[in-house]
């Protein structure tokens, strides 16, 4: 079992992988996301936003043995002054289940800290999303509140979690 990510730019070459990503409308509903356009234009906009961002970073997450890329992770919405900005990770569906989910995870949080010298990390889930509010709690993810109806797909509406942790 693969136990070892590592975070890096994305390349030209992992654009079909991210766009798969984007294109998953259930996958982009649990990361609070809904996606009108996914055409190869649309996906390559996405991209370049996420990064030129000066108030975030925009990694691929990849397996530390073949470089292949197994999910994302970013930060966003970086307030400087004040050290803090909000985290969060995609796994692929097929490399879910395996650990990777916790070290993507610590990496990033490191990326926070090291990178961009934040103080405090935070993150919104749904508050339907149990392995990833697992997760987090274990990683000492505290729960700031809870925010009801707050995030609508064409189907539903979910309550999102809000969560911090100081590092």
């Amino acid at each position: 079992m693969l136990k070892r990510v590592s975070l890096r730019s994305p390349e030209n070459s992992d654009f079909d992988f991210l766009a798969s990503l984007r294109r998953d409308s259930a996958l982009q509903a649990l990361l609070l996301n809904v996606v009108t356009s996914t055409d190869d234009d649309a996906v390559a906009g996405w991209l370049e936003r996420r990064k030129t961002d000066p108030n975030g970073s925009f990694m691929v997450i990849a397996d530390s043995t073949t470089d292949e890329p197994i999910g994302f992770a970013q930060i966003t919405n970086i307030h400087h002054r004040n050290r803090h900005g909000f985290i969060g990770i995609v796994i692929a569906p097929s490399a879910q289940g395996k650990g990777l989910g916790r070290v993507a995870m610590e990496n990033l949080v490191a990326t926070a800290k090291e990178k961009h010298r934040l103080e405090k990390i935070l993150l919104e889930v749904r508050a339907d999303n149990f392995a990833a509010l697992s997760l987090y709690k274990s990683m000492n993810f505290r729960i700031v509140g809870t925010m009801l109806n707050h995030f609508r797909t064409n189907d539903d509406i979910y309550d999102v979690v809000l969560m911090e942790k100081r590092i």
